[in-house]
């Protein structure tokens, strides 16, 4: 889109606008007030964006990252009901340490002190997985001579020069076409650790197994809410008949598995993350290799003194901190108009009946 830039009328509104600590997104429709997401709500600003020269449909969607104003910004273009649409996703203008995000110690730990395996970093669009995982690189790629290849759609965090380790940040649609051809390449360009990205397919979790397995550290994604699920998710992607040895070698080689959330605190208007992190003790490995998924919430309780994180015990850990969240009632109602509601219903039913 030509009018995205510093000089533009919509460019100065979305940098002056990214001033502010609690904006993540901005939507723009042509003819439509510019809408933005603070603190994860949905706003519309008074601003309306007018093209300058007539935007062409496109079907279909893309994604690419673009740099404006000192500020870079991961951007999606959509067509929806004959219009186009851009949702831009503000990046920090540094990849922020470990400590500013409040990540546990075990889990950068067990990603420092990795020599290969798997490491998983999971949670909903919108959670900072992303920002982790470029946090905890950096951290690594500071101690360590090592080789990093990185396969991003698109690239949001630059890596600096100067690093005692070797980045290559590789971006699917212009240094990459094909991903699975590209991953299974990577294995031949001497990397020590790997970062596919989210694991989308079957092909893209062996792959990543097999890499794991192989003397790499792999650094993937997965949208899923809890360490049990994330498990449950992964081999769920590996056909039927490869699902024994599959179990098998995610427990042999999985290092960690690390879930977050972001929620808000309103008194100082802004978001915190709490996680749950999941690490391969024996018996963890060995209910992963037997199928018993549901008894994995069991242990990550149980194995709190171990390192292990569960979100109830990091939620409390963060009020101790002094951060407050605010929850929403999922249904946005009342009790009061809940319990009505329920009432009409059930009277309702019973006439029907009658």
């Amino acid at each position: 889109m030509d009018d995205i830039h510093e000089r533009s009328q919509l460019g100065h509104r979305i940098l002056h606008m990214a001033k502010d600590p609690g904006i993540s997104d901005f939507y723009i429709t042509p003819w439509e007030p510019l809408c933005f997401r603070l603190n994860g709500k949905l706003y519309y600003d008074s601003y309306i964006y007018q093209p300058s020269v007539p935007i062409e449909v496109a079907p279909g969607t893309a994604d690419y990252a673009v740099s404006m104003g000192g500020r870079r910004f991961r951007v999606n273009r959509m067509a929806t009901r004959g219009r186009m649409r851009w949702v831009m996703r503000l990046l920090p203008e540094q990849i922020p340490t470990v400590d500013k995000l409040g990540l546990p110690p075990a889990a950068l730990k067990a990603f420092l002190e990795a020599k290969n395996g798997l490491y998983l970093v999971c949670g909903a669009t919108g959670s900072g997985k992303s920002t982790t995982i470029a946090s905890m690189l950096m951290e690594r790629a500071k101690r360590r001579q090592e080789h990093v290849i990185t396969f991003e759609d698109p690239i949001e965090y630059l890596f600096p020069h100067g690093l005692p380790s070797l980045v290559s940040q590789r971006e699917i649609g212009s240094d990459e076409m094909d991903f699975g051809k590209s991953l299974r390449a990577a294995l031949r360009q001497a990397p020590d650790v790997i970062v596919v990205g989210e694991i989308r397919d079957g092909e893209t979790a062996e792959i990543a197994l097999q890499a794991a397995e192989t003397g790499h550290v792999v650094v993937a994604t997965l949208h899923t809410t809890s360490a049990a699920q994330t498990v449950q998710r992964y081999l769920k992607l590996v056909p039927s008949e490869r699902l024994d040895n599959a179990m098998l070698s995610f427990a042999d080689c999985f290092k960690g598995i690390l879930c977050q959330r972001l929620l808000l605190d309103e008194q100082k208007a802004r978001r915190f993350a709490i996680h749950e992190l999941l690490l391969p003790y024996d018996s963890v490995c060995g209910i992963i290799r037997r199928g018993e998924f549901k008894k994995l919430d069991h242990e990550l309780e149980a194995g709190m003194t171990r390192g292990m994180i569960s979100f109830d015990r990091s939620l409390k850990q963060k009020e101790y901190e002094g951060w407050r969240p605010a929850f929403n009632r999922p249904t946005g109602f009342a009790d009061h108009e809940v319990f009505d509601y329920l009432q009409k219903e059930q009277l309702a039913s019973t006439y029907a009946a009658a």
